[in-house]
């Protein structure tokens, strides 16, 4: 063991043990990949339009292409599945010329006409995107996500009927003009609904449809059992006539902007807006599509297999026009969530990358400059939701107290160690030297202040307060920070705080369903654009999951949206940011700096501010790697 761990050696022999044993059953008779990294947690989807996670995400750059994509080192828009495209004079309409080589890992060709099917799939309410509001930029496109129908719009009702040959494809379609839109109140009386309304939603009977002289509902709807509607699966404004996203043709996409939107052809780089294989969908539905056995892929991997907590792999996609590119035939992706076990198959040649470490080891290894810890500051934020609709955390003055009170330094200091700065924006600092936006900051640290305001907001010395919980996935970072945090709102605001770590999935579903007081988060920009970070807390924003909505806050990031780059626009997102300071629905602890552990073997890693090391990028000394793995067997370490 390379000297520089030695003092680690209890606890790395006890992790490596652990690693061992959790993976002896991994298929022997597999061949070793050819690069193996920890990827973190077990991955929550395979889906890139139901994904927001960095395990996720990965996974899903390398399994999907979309339209254009980042060069993996200066972050350029450069071209993909589109191979140019043009912008009109006003901004707002796009049009994307598609590759006529760009095909489906089963051969089936890429068109036009499937990505809009795609993209349509991906603002359906029924698929539930977290990250729809991307394409929001899109006329017509929030109204269809939001899924609310009135009378007199232009609607399309899905009915209730299948291909049994297609389970999972659309049902038949019916479109025309809502002649009227209500419910059904107890007595049986049909009662017009007072603006747009959402088909099956809140209402008790659920939503009625009139188009062209006939009545649809809901399946579950009193009068479809009554034989007087049609049973439909969803009514939604019509999407062709509507939506600005449709196909000229088999290779050329036409999508038109509400307004101009200067980070739009970036984020048509983001992996939630890839195209997903909508014949497949059709064939297994969600998510049976994405098993190792039904799943077909566009990027320049294929998913070989999967093995729930313990790894993905992935193989080279022949049929991609980028075959060419990849070097890496198979790549192992762990879910490890274990810094120490993840450091610990590090040091033994077993994986080549490790995208987590615990803090004790980063802080040494930092210390003494090691070479193969990749530090790169991103444009990335670690910070604390709160959960606004919670009394006593629905009170600003409270909010304020809890961000007051906090050692930023110490806490950031003693979890990470040096190199790690604290925020006091939401808005990393670096965005000003990517874009020139300056970050607006909450205040700053001051516990007689806090003390005061809490007082003032009814709880002094923390007396009446109820007992709050911090919840946050499990990792050693992440209890650390947990616990000091706890100490120091007990010792300068004397309230009493629990901790809580749950796993990677319920923690996210907990947080989108805001059942939890306190909670650990991360962000990462989608783009390079403070609208990334900042649309995040628009009113029932579906990143939002605070609580938090400002009427005013909502109508200056509509207004930025409308303005162009410049200083004019990064006034109106400073102005926003100073609200979402004040309100704090989110306490910002420190900006991320990414730490990536990389064998000496690899000689090319990409590296940017949004930490992403695309796959097909990678390079590796094979014979170099090979003899790290050959010392490791003889060391007794298996394969």
């Amino acid at each position: 063991m390379p000297a520089r761990f030695r003092e680690l050696v209890p606890f790395l022999l006890a992790a490596a043990l652990l690693a061992a044993v959790g993976r002896a059953f991994w298929l022997p008779s597999e061949q070793p990949a050819d690069f193996v990294f920890v990827n973190g947690t077990e991955p929550k989807s395979l889906d890139p339009q139901l994904i927001t996670g960095q395990p996720e995400g990965r996974i899903a750059w390398a399994l999907f292409d979309r339209l254009v994509r980042w060069d993996p080192d200066t972050l350029e828009v450069i071209p993909a599945l589109a191979e140019r495209w043009d912008v009109s004079d006003d901004q707002r309409r796009y049009v994307f010329h598609l590759r006529r080589d760009a095909v489906w890992s089963d051969g089936v060709p890429i068109d036009a006409p499937g990505i809009v099917a795609a993209w349509q799939r991906f603002l359906d309410p029924a698929t539930a995107a977290e990250y729809a509001y991307q394409l929001w930029p899109v006329r017509g496109a929030k109204g269809y996500s939001t899924g609310l129908v009135a009378a007199g719009a232009l609607i399309e009702v899905e009915l209730d009927q299948h291909d049994p040959e297609r389970p999972f494809a659309r049902g038949p379609l019916v479109r025309g003009e809502a002649a009227w839109v209500g419910s059904i109140d107890s007595e049986g009386l049909r009662t017009a609904s007072d603006g747009p309304g959402l088909f099956g939603g809140s209402d008790e009977a659920g939503l009625l449809v009139e188009v062209d002289g006939v009545l649809y509902a809901s399946p579950e709807h009193p009068l479809v059992v009554a034989g007087e509607a049609i049973a439909a699966r969803a009514a939604l404004p019509d999407f062709a006539t509507t939506v600005g996203i449709s196909a000229a043709d088999e290779h050329t996409l036409i999508v038109e902007l509400a307004e101009p939107t200067p980070y739009f052809l970036h984020v048509c780089g983001f992996y939630p807006l890839s195209p997903v294989p909508m014949h497949v969908i059709e064939q297994h539905g969600s998510p049976g599509w994405t098993k190792s056995d039904a799943i077909v892929c566009s990027g320049p991997y294929r998913l070989h297999s999967r093995r729930l907590r313990d790894r993905v792999r992935l193989v080279r996609n022949e049929t991609s026009y980028r075959s060419d590119e990849v070097q890496l035939e198979v790549v192992d992706a762990l879910a490890i969530d274990s810094g120490t076990t993840a450091l610990a198959l590090f040091e033994t040649a077993a994986v080549d990358w490790a995208t987590n470490l615990p803090p004790f080891a980063a802080k040494l290894l930092i210390e003494r400059d090691d070479p193969t810890l990749r530090l790169r500051s991103e444009l990335s934020i670690g910070f604390y939701r709160l959960n606004t609709t919670r009394p006593p955390l629905d009170d600003r003055r409270v909010r304020q107290a809890l961000s007051r009170a906090l050692d930023r330094s110490t806490i950031v200091n003693a979890v990470y160690g040096p190199g790690q700065p604290t925020s006091l924006s939401f808005v990393p600092e670096g965005m000003e030297a990517a874009t020139g936006y300056a970050p607006v900051q909450a205040a700053a640290e001051d516990a007689a202040e806090a003390v005061r305001l809490l007082a003032e907001a009814g709880y002094p010395g923390g007396e009446g307060f109820p007992k709050i919980t911090i919840t946050f996935n499990a990792d050693e970072g992440h209890q650390m920070m947990a616990e000091l945090i706890q100490a120091q709102w007990k010792s300068r605001l004397g309230i009493d705080v629990e901790l809580a770590s749950m796993e990677w999935g319920a923690f996210l579903d907990a947080q989108s369903r805001l059942d939890y007081w306190v909670a650990r988060a991360g962000w990462t920009a989608d783009y390079v654009d403070p609208n990334t970070f900042l649309d995040m807390f628009v009113t029932d924003g579906a990143n939002n999951q605070t609580g938090f909505s400002s009427p005013a806050y909502d109508r200056l990031i509509a207004e930025a949206s409308r303005t162009p780059a410049g200083e004019a626009r990064d006034a109106v997102f400073a102005e926003a940011e100073t609200i979402l300071m004040d309100e704090l629905p989110v306490l910002p602890l420190f900006m991320r700096v990414s730490k990536n552990l990389v064998a000496p073997w690899v000689t090319a890693f990409p590296e940017n501010p949004l930490d992403i090391h695309p796959l097909e990028a990678i390079r590796v000394d094979a014979p170099t790697r090979d003899r790290a793995r050959q010392a490791r067997r003889l060391r007794g370490g298996g394969e």
